[in-house]
């Protein structure tokens, strides 16, 4: 996979297909021994954590030097901002909910202030100890819930099939640290149900404070785990030791989450509400009333992905889809004696409604997001039709549909089926989350508009911090925005005002009051944006801008080329495709650009 992103970084993407046979090799051996009957406990969870790491790794083959994803730009900046100013909730322009869930970046500031090391290394280790920490606690818990550790092993196999674990799930992130706490307070909870002290009650509470200051979603989903859990407890008449323990930190995880967000982190509701949910939602409903066409699946810029591509993506889903019946059945069957499964299986349940805002431009992120929580539960039901099929060809005796895997494959042999069913999953999960055009590392100097930072943009925003200073308000795309707000330690403003800056032909009046109104300094200009239409994401600045999410042609030249050419705009930069003007003189009113364009 090293030698396919080397290739691709040279603009040679013949060598695709080594990605494909690296991600087989290490997929597919594993779920072989996994699920095979001569495992033992401990070989699967080797495994399991293996394959976690490994998966880990191919993020990390493609970006080896330095943070390449937008998202890790964004959390830098809140690192950045801690370790200079060694205070927490500095406001951070590029996303002010992860200054205000900063658990990530605490943690990893501590790291390099102890070992000197880069925050690009440090990120690097403590995302890889979280992935760790995830395989291992998800495997037991699974184990917990199902009573079989093969069932376990098939459950993580699916969960590391979802379309966001390859890439998004491996990123500097905030919820690639909640994700692992929380499944550790889940295990830590079924071990130590029945522990007496406050010890292990101790570690459990340190465990949710830990996820609620680290990632909102992440904290309401484990406050909604554990209160259904208790749920059920109650209902089963469970010891009352315990049933009084798993109240107390239900009761506390949800107080935490809903205080935290009430008095430190109310910015973030307006992001989740307005900029995530509420558009996604409205979108989908738009849809399903027949008010808006469904978007194209698998194609971006008019380039659809390959056709294999497709089918394994269609295939992939379609599988999970016919195995969730019997598995949400064998799931009631064994309600009476794991009560847990029934909180797994109505988490699983939630599965088919997730594909609908999938097909609505702004529920992709919806979609794709709710499967890192989805497949908690939709793995471990899976994961029990799995080995439920693999248990019945040990049978001679076995009814139809066994029968007939033992006639086409042999008994004992119907986990050669299985395996093959999960590979058809997990290379249709990393289609369905990760588009064709990006599982390699992008060329730098592309011919059209590139869907990844390009070299260039970090000298321009080296050279603003050098020579502008820090804390300057700038207008830049939302592919450029992120690296002047880590690297360079500027402030642009939000892609929604941004937008309306450059969507003109002149400097017209509403350009001016765009700028004014912003309060900008500095306009970042990308050449780039007049070569070709955007990928991913599929709009330049922000998803409201006109023709956003379905740009059929690139940017007009004039849209790019009308600054300069005031006395009330100076270029103070330029480098390649790259140029960087001064309006403060626009925005302090002291000069007024009379309409004119390039």
């Amino acid at each position: 996979m090293a030698i396919a992103d080397a290739a691709s970084r040279r603009g040679d993407t013949r060598l695709a297909f080594l990605l494909w046979l690296g991600l087989l090799l290490i997929f597919l051996p594993t779920a072989c021994r996994a699920l095979s009957p001569a495992s033992t406990q401990g070989e699967r969870l080797l495994l399991v954590a293996m394959l976690g790491s490994a998966m880990y790794l191919v993020k990390v083959a493609a970006a080896p030097t330095g943070f390449s994803f937008i998202d890790e730009f964004i959390h830098l900046r809140t690192l950045q901002d801690i370790l200079r100013t060694h205070h927490l909730f500095s406001f951070n322009p590029l996303l002010p909910a992860s200054s205000v869930y900063p658990g990530l970046e605490t943690a990893t500031a501590d790291i390099v202030d102890l070992t000197g090391l880069s925050p690009f290394v440090a990120g690097l280790l403590l995302i890889a100890i979280a992935r760790l920490l995830f395989c291992a606690s998800l495997f037991y818990v699974m184990q917990q819930v199902t009573g079989s550790s093969r069932t376990a092993a098939a459950a993580t196999l699916i969960y590391a099939s979802n379309p966001m674990f390859l890439f998004w799930s491996a990123y500097f992130s905030y919820e690639n640290l909640a994700l692992p706490l929380a499944a550790f307070v889940v295990w830590w909870l079924a071990r130590t149900r029945r522990v007496r002290g406050p010890g292990s009650v101790a570690v459990a509470l340190l465990g949710v404070a830990a996820v609620t200051v680290t990632h909102h979603v992440a904290g309401f989903a484990l406050a909604g785990v554990l209160l259904g859990w208790w749920v059920l407890e109650r209902l089963r008449r469970g010891p009352e030791s315990s049933r009084r323990r798993l109240g107390g930190v239900a009761v506390f995880s949800a107080a935490c989450a809903i205080i935290w967000m009430a008095t430190i982190a109310r910015t973030a509701i307006a992001y989740l509400w307005s900029e995530n949910i509420y558009p996604g939602l409205s979108q989908t409903v738009a849809l399903i009333e027949g008010h808006l066409a469904a978007r194209t699946l698998y194609s971006s810029a008019g380039s659809a992905a390959p056709l294999w591509e497709r089918l394994a993506g269609f295939g992939g889903v379609a599988v999970l889809l016919l195995a969730l019946p019997p598995g949400l059945y064998l799931a009631w069957r064994q309600r009476s004696i794991r009560p847990a499964l029934l909180v797994a299986a109505g988490v699983a349940a939630l599965y088919p409604l997730s594909l609908v805002p999938r097909l609505a431009p702004d529920g992709v992120a919806i979609s794709g997001r709710s499967s890192e929580y989805l497949y908690t539960g939709l793995g471990c039901v899976v994961g029990m039709v799995a080995e439920a099929a693999i248990s019945y060809s040990d049978r001679p005796q076995a009814r139809w549909p066994w029968s007939k895997i033992q006639t086409l494959i042999g008994r004992r042999r119907a986990w050669v089926a299985v395996v093959a069913l999960m590979t058809l999953v997990f290379v249709g999960g990393v289609t369905v989350g990760t588009p064709y055009n990006k599982l390699l590392p992008e060329a730098a100097n592309s011919a059209g508009y590139p869907s990844s930072v390009q070299p260039d943009v970090f000298a321009a925003a080296s050279w603003a911090l050098a020579n502008l200073g820090p804390g300057r308000t700038f207008a830049a795309n939302a592919l450029d925005a992120p690296v002047l707000g880590s690297r360079g330690d500027q402030n642009p403003v939000s892609e929604n005002q941004a937008f309306p800056i450059f969507f003109a032909s002149t400097m017209d009046a509403a350009v001016v009051r765009a700028i004014r109104e912003a309060k900008v300094d500095y306009i970042l200009v990308d050449l780039r944006m007049a070569r070709g239409v955007p990928i991913n994401p599929s709009y330049y600045f922000s998803p409201y801008e006109p023709n956003g999410n379905y740009h059929a042609h690139p940017l007009p030249a004039n849209y790019l080329t009308k600054f300069g050419t005031t006395r009330c705009d100076s270029l103070i930069y330029s480098a390649g495709p790259l140029q960087i003007y001064d309006v403060a003189a626009v925005t302090a009113g002291s000069c007024v650009p009379a309409k004119t364009g390039a």
